[in-house]
């Protein structure tokens, strides 16, 4: 799976680089839809933006589902889509729920500050839950709705992978559990 978001990341990083020197160049890049989420929605994105975040979670989440509050923060980009002054930013979210390392489900809000100043920052209230891919990665999905700013209602779509390496992994089994994740994001808005 890893393998496969490489590829992704490389994929989405090479067709930022042919745009860019399309725009440089005074031509205009057609339109391509990006590829539809792993997660939730059908329709084509507006916005896709691969990134790379830290999620705090406090107590730390166990192999048993219990209240947790969690805090990321992160950068995206380079994003693909329209309009594309919406290159790259950075995120921020905070939620709480009942929460494990295998399942759960939690609410909470986030903002988008995009690195342009002709753009807006965008503001989203989410619900997430935790599940397992068929690889074995555990995976947190944030889906909610843009309520301010750019984007305003658009949905957003965020997938983050909670334990990349397999000593994140062991922390699980421990009491004190998973306290902290880092790895790759991936964000949709729809």
């Amino acid at each position: 799976m890893h393998v496969l978001k490489r590829d992704r990341i490389r994929q989405l990083s090479a067709l930022a680089a042919s745009a860019a020197t399309l725009i440089a160049l005074g031509l205009t890049p057609t339109a391509q839809a990006a590829p539809a989420a792993p997660a939730a929605s059908q329709q084509a994105a507006l916005l896709e933006c691969p990134g790379y975040e830290t999620t705090s979670y406090k107590p730390g989440l166990t192999l048993l589902p219990r209240q947790v509050a969690l805090s990321a923060s992160g950068a995206i980009g380079p994003c693909l889509g329209v309009p594309l002054d919406h290159t790259n930013g950075t995120i921020t979210f905070t939620g709480n729920g009942q929460l494990s390392c295998t399942t759960g489900n939690s609410t909470g809000n986030g903002r988008i500050d995009w690195k342009n100043d002709q753009t807006s920052s965008s503001t989203f209230d989410f619900t997430a839950a935790v599940g397992v891919r068929p690889a074995g990665d555990s995976v947190l999905v944030l889906t909610g709705e843009i309520k301010s700013g750019d984007f305003q209602s658009s949905t957003i779509i965020i997938e983050i992978v909670l334990a990349a390496a397999p000593a994140q992994s062991l922390d699980c089994l421990t009491p004190d559990g998973l306290d902290t994740s880092s790895g790759a994001v991936n964000l949709q808005i729809v």
